[in-house]
């Protein structure tokens, strides 16, 4: 499975994910430590809105 760094909008695949970060109950994915610390910093410009029609391929309800 793929997914979209919120960042950089690179697609990685899951298995290659530098780092993960919950926000609002959401999780995103990383593809370096560069974009999760951007990410971190400032979480709500790079978030999106849960889609209504399930989960985006960048993130991914946290259980």
């Amino acid at each position: 499975m793929k997914v979209k760094d919120p960042v950089c909008g690179r697609h990685i695949d899951l298995d290659e994910v530098y780092a993960s970060a919950e926000h609002e109950g959401w999780e995103y994915f990383f593809c370096s430590a560069v974009c999760h610390r951007r990410f971190r910093l400032e979480p709500s410009a790079f978030a999106s809105a849960p889609k209504p029609k399930g989960d985006s391929p960048s993130e991914k309800k946290a259980s």
